[in-house]
């Protein structure tokens, strides 16, 4: 938060002990020998189970945008930044925070694309919407320790965005459910009840756990946001 406000009222921290990491410490937490490289690859998978209103997201966004203009050429700058905004992941308890955590997320992406190509990136544009269809369904409400939605009795669900080889910009969506990710729920519940679950990449865990469903479709991802269509 630019002002550095780390708590919005006594009641939400007590209530669900909202505190905000300061910028300077998330910064920090991100120069980790490990998490820095991942960070610099557009690839590597992050999710936040704890998002707040998107301090981490924002920041790990902001050095994988960078890295997009520096290892790639300009005409492949579109593409590439869907692939590394597809690869931030961030479940949110508060609704609140949820949508200003989504709206930073679209903010600082155009921010940097009207920075690097000194023109507005206009709402009607494939790349635009494309963008905003990752960020809502990557960045969801959901009850970390129960992995449900905090007011009705269904399955936080992401999808995956699976490159497909041989191609530069087709994906395969792949529908998962976060439970899935886990072999031991009772390491997870102990890590989040204890404040130690952080940002984690998900090849960390087995793909053979990963409960995918068979609505799997393929799609370039600049056309992404079609799929939210009809």
């Amino acid at each position: 938060m630019d002002d550095e406000k780390l708590i919005k009222s006594k009641e939400r921290v007590q209530q669900h002990g909202e505190v905000f990491t300061p910028q300077w410490m998330v910064q920090k937490m991100l120069d980790v020998e490990g998490i820095k490289q991942a960070c610099e690859n557009i690839d590597a998978t992050f999710l936040e189970p704890a998002a707040g209103d998107g301090n981490f997201l924002v920041a790990i966004l902001e050095r994988k945008l960078k890295v997009v203009t520096e290892q790639f050429s300009e005409g492949h700058w579109g593409t590439k930044s869907l692939f590394a905004l597809s690869s931030i992941y961030g479940i949110e308890f508060l609704a609140d925070n949820l949508e200003i955590a989504r709206s930073r997320m679209l903010i600082h992406y155009l921010n940097w694309y009207e920075e690097i190509f000194q023109e507005q990136l206009h709402s009607t544009t494939d790349l635009y919407k494309s963008a905003m269809y990752i960020i809502r369904r990557n960045i969801v409400r959901g009850n970390t320790l129960t992995k449900k939605h905090p007011d009705y009795d269904i399955p936080i669900i992401f999808n995956e965005w699976k490159k497909i080889k041989g191609s530069s910009s087709k994906v395969e969506k792949i529908e998962f459910t976060f439970s899935s990710l886990f072999e031991n729920e009772e390491v997870l519940e102990k890590g989040v009840s204890e404040g130690q679950l952080s940002l984690f990449d998900f090849e960390m865990f087995d793909e053979e756990n990963k409960e995918k469903k068979d609505d799997s479709v393929i799609i370039d991802i600049k056309k992404i946001y079609k799929l939210g269509e009809g």
